[in-house]
């Protein structure tokens, strides 16, 4: 059976860190499990590091320190595969944010960029010509929540 690959977005990496026993880290299990291919790139790894670090985030989650984000990120880097040049092939004008991931899945070829962030997951619904022309352009990515993508898992 061939793998899965996928591009998390930095919340499923928060909600992973912050909640062990929750959706998100059911995603990385699979990973670990090797019945998807996580991809991630130098630009999508410093995201989510600044984000895990930031003071709100440590405020609310006090017993996460520095060094189990460390460690959190070199355990993902285990076993992802961390492609170095990114190019650009889609600007996401409505969040900028969210460009690096979709141009991560796309450099990867992914199936699926895993995500609870509605910017992303309405280039799969929203009729703007935006989010037509990222349809049109990558018909076969698609952009789901963590529990669509676990149950897509379950009947493979």
């Amino acid at each position: 059976m061939e793998q899965l690959k996928a591009v998390f977005d930095c919340n499923i990496y928060v909600q992973a860190l912050f909640n062990p026993k929750g959706i998100a880290n059911k995603c990385f299990e699979a990973v670990k499990e090797e019945k998807v291919i996580l991809f991630v790139s130098t630009e999508t790894l410093l995201k989510i590091r600044e984000v895990l670090q930031r003071p709100n985030l440590i405020a609310r989650f006090p017993n996460t320190s520095l060094e189990q984000i460390d460690t959190f990120l070199d355990k993902i880097l285990s076993f992802a595969v961390e492609i170095k040049k990114v190019s650009c092939k889609f600007q996401y004008l409505r969040d900028i944010d969210d460009v690096p991931y979709i141009n991560l899945a796309v450099e990867a070829k992914a199936d699926y960029i895993v995500s609870r962030d509605n910017d992303l997951l309405d280039l799969m619904t929203d009729f703007t010509d935006e989010e037509k022309e990222f349809r049109q352009r990558f018909r076969l990515l698609k952009v789901i929540e963590p529990m669509e993508f676990l149950q897509i898992i379950k009947t493979r």
